[in-house]
């Protein structure tokens, strides 16, 4: 094995400099992989991986990052035509909670069928059956919020966004909220096998897997190599990583134990199946909800903590936005989402957030196939990886002018350039390849963009809001994400 391990890598650098040399990066980035995986460790990918270099950049002896904006139809899009073909590549591998998800799974047959049922539970009939629960945990979310607005002291809203999207996650795939929001806390109580019950931090185990995952995807010998290391952080990774599927498993066997029946995600994933509950089943189902919890807690939360620091510090775009929302909402309500989901302002000032602040800011890795091919003027072996970044592409001036600016109004100018601009907004991948909960038609119907949309007009139409700090600390691992944002709050009526 450790043999393998060794030659497969020297026989790839040996194939690659050769015939890629010319290609400009980190000079040692040539020969190893260990320039990209220490930058995903450091959490600063997509600082790292800067327009210097030029569009086309080497990060790893068989991976190269193009920030062009042709490249995103090419890599990601439905058909790439020509002579290129693209899929996922092994770094997805790292992400297998078990079995594969329809996000990890790198088999195009498998990903088919994984997607017509995961699209299932989040066509837009099934997000309106899901709002009632989400409109319980805001509530919820609001009773605490309006509680510490009577105390002296700063609140961290991301911890806070957290709780939120975890217990409506955690609702909608499980039965039940864990509970954070009620107890302040993202230290949860798992009842065992035996009849025990286990306290787990949900939060830091997700954070950690997708940190190690982030890391031991970028080589097919890092996880051998991670095996053999002392490092801390790889051992507490891959704790985390198992941690995270049993927590999610035992959730699921307690939901399916109790026979409750809810229109719900986890209802509708095993309806999609048409078979009985069997140990595959039970496989799947955990693989799916690891994905939902991964994807889709610490994302939203993050996304609205950059969202509230977008809006507040641009006062005009504040004043309109909040204009917008008294004319839907009364004073004292907490909003539904039938009210604010085709609100035009909101809709763009999320758009524009999501776009500034990239919250998948290195992009998603594909494997170039059939041997290899032309791309942007170099000629490719079959078995290169190409990634596109999203920080980049969203930040490209060719393609937004004024790329640097928060400026929610771009997206107004005309249907034309709003559709133009949609297709280099990453947030929810493109293609075939894309997060089943996305947006079309420009009414933003996936379940984050429902939950950001009422989360986001709850907070901005209750609350006065007052930031302690004016810059927005950030790290990245597999998601870029924000540290935390201290505000001083107090009720607006």
């Amino acid at each position: 094995m450790s043999i393998v391990a060794i030659i497969v890598p020297l026989a790839a650098v040996t194939i690659y400099c050769d015939t890629l040399r010319q290609i400009p990066g980190p000079f040692i980035a040539r020969w190893t992989p260990l320039w990209l995986g220490y930058q995903a460790w450091m959490g600063r990918c997509y600082l790292a991986i800067d327009m210097k270099y030029g569009p086309v950049v080497r990060i790893a002896p068989t991976h190269f990052s193009v920030a062009h904006p042709d490249a995103v139809g090419i890599v990601y899009g439905h058909s790439h035509g020509g002579e290129l073909t693209f899929d996922k590549s092994q770094f997805y591998d790292a992400f297998v909670a078990g079995t594969p998800s329809v996000f990890s799974t790198t088999n195009r047959k498998d990903h088919a069928y994984k997607r017509r049922i995961v699209s299932q539970a989040f066509s837009y009939r099934a997000l309106e059956q899901f709002s009632p629960f989400i409109q319980t945990n805001v509530a919820t979310f609001v009773s605490k919020l309006d509680s510490m607005c009577e105390k002296e002291g700063s609140i961290d809203l991301l911890k806070w966004f957290n709780y939120l999207t975890f217990d409506i996650l955690s609702d909608l795939a499980f039965g039940e909220p864990l509970g954070m929001l009620a107890t302040g806390t993202s230290v949860v109580s798992a009842q065992q096998t035996d009849g025990t019950v286990k306290k787990e931090d949900a939060i830091a185990l997700v954070d950690k897997r997708e940190h190690i995952s982030a890391v031991l995807g970028i080589s097919p010998w890092f996880p051998w190599l991670a095996r053999i290391l002392p490092d801390p952080f790889y051992s507490s990774g891959r704790e985390s990583a198992t941690g995270l599927a049993d927590f999610a498993r035992r959730n699921v066997w307690k939901r399916l134990n109790s026979g409750a029946h809810r229109e719900d995600i986890l209802g509708k994933l095993i309806a999609a199946r048409e078979s009985e509950v069997d140990t595959e089943m039970i496989k799947e189902l955990v693989a799916e909800t690891v994905t939902l919890l991964s994807a889709g807690s610490d994302t939203t939360a993050s996304s609205l903590t950059a969202l509230i620091y977008f809006v507040k510090t641009h006062p005009q775009i504040h004043r309109k936005l909040t204009a917008e929302l008294k004319q839907v909402i009364d004073q004292e309500d907490i909003p539904t989402h039938t009210q604010v989901k085709k609100l035009e302002y909101l809709r763009v000032v999320i758009n524009e957030g999501l776009r500034h602040y990239a919250t998948m800011a290195t992009g998603f890795p594909e494997l170039c196939l059939r041997g290899g091919g032309t791309f942007f003027g170099q000629n490719l072996p079959a078995g290169t990886e190409i990634s596109v970044p999203a920080f980049t592409i969203q930040h490209h001036d060719s393609i937004w002018g004024d790329p640097d600016v928060f400026r929610p109004e771009r997206w107004l100018e005309s249907p034309e350039k709003r559709k133009y601009l949609s297709r280099y907004l990453l947030t929810f991948g493109k293609g075939p390849r894309a997060c089943v909960s996305a947006h079309t038609n420009h009414i933003m119907i996936g379940l984050a963009c429902m939950e950001t949309q009422l989360i986001l007009a709850t907070v901005i139409h209750r609350y006065n809001i007052e930031l302690e700090s004016d810059h927005l600390d950030s790290t990245e691992g597999f998601v870029h994400k924000t540290k935390h944002l201290l505000v001083k709050l107090s009720r607006k009526f």
